[in-house]
């Protein structure tokens, strides 16, 4: 009896560590424009130096 709730504990903190890191990883990549690399709607190319 105790081995099985002792599985389905692990099964559960397993759970709730993956949804945790999955949460996380997808709120990085979409996160809001002002803190992203690359502008859309105003790109900045650069051709060369001015010094």
């Amino acid at each position: 009896m105790g081995s099985i709730l002792s599985t389905f504990g692990s099964l559960a903190i397993g759970g709730i560590v993956a949804s945790a890191t999955i949460v996380g990883v997808v709120s990085s990549q979409t996160s809001p424009s002002g803190e992203s690399p690359a502008n859309v709607n105003q790109p900045v190319i650069q051709y060369g130096s001015e010094g």
